[in-house]
């Protein structure tokens, strides 16, 4: 995507979002866009994917502060949706859930401003995600973990003879999701290669049965 077709995307879902303050002063699409350009210059690569900050501090000047003063709120929480959706549309992790917070100071021209970023860890945010069911369905995996097998109980009920009473576990172990196969008869397979305990990555393809169940992180 080149630059002037990036500007034009964020220029559309932030003026979509914010009325115009005032023709003197700041507008809000340009902290939109300067917000997304400091989420691509401070992103790190950890060891499941790419990390974003989510800890924004839009510092303006004392004009443009009385400007958007009436309605800031607002301005914080379209922007955090903001962020929130491109590090979703961009595949990268979030630490905890984004904030933004405009303040005041003096230093500050009108018309001028900095955004300071940080990763605000919150512990286990975002680790786990779904399994998605051959029918559609979706079952979370999060601080419970998911018990999958023939057996009525099962919070995955597989209606298949090769399928074991108590056949696989999903569980959340610190910033992981594991898969763990229960002693099964005829096996559990991820990818394609049988397992008995495997960490589990985005879009695995689980074979339990005759079923496949696709993993998604958050």
């Amino acid at each position: 995507m080149g630059l002037s077709s990036f500007e034009s995307r964020i220029e559309r879902l932030v003026e979509g979002a914010f009325a115009r303050t005032s023709k003197r002063g700041l507008q809000p699409a340009e902290i939109g866009r300067r917000l997304i350009r400091e989420i691509e210059i401070e992103r790190r690569v950890g060891v499941r994917g790419v990390v974003a900050p989510n800890s924004f501090t839009v510092i303006l000047s004392p004009r443009d502060y009385s400007d958007f003063e009436g309605f800031s709120s607002t301005v914080c929480s379209e922007l955090e949706k903001l962020a929130t959706d491109h590090c979703a549309q961009n595949h990268y992790r979030l630490p905890g859930p984004v904030g933004v917070r405009l303040v005041e100071d003096r230093d500050h021209k009108a018309s001028t401003f900095s955004i300071e970023t940080e990763f605000n860890e919150e512990e286990n945010f975002l680790v786990g995600g779904f399994l998605l069911l051959p029918n559609g369905m979706k079952v979370a995996v999060d601080k419970q973990a998911v018990t999958l097998g023939r057996m009525p109980g099962s919070n995955v009920v597989i209606d298949d003879p090769k399928v074991s009473r108590q056949h696989a576990q999903v569980y959340v172990d610190q910033d992981r999701v594991i898969l763990v196969d229960l002693g099964s008869t005829n096996g559990t397979y991820v990818n394609g290669v049988r397992v008995s305990r495997t960490e589990l990555h985005n879009q695995d393809e689980i074979t339990i049965g005759a079923a496949h169940i696709v993993f998604m992180e958050n």
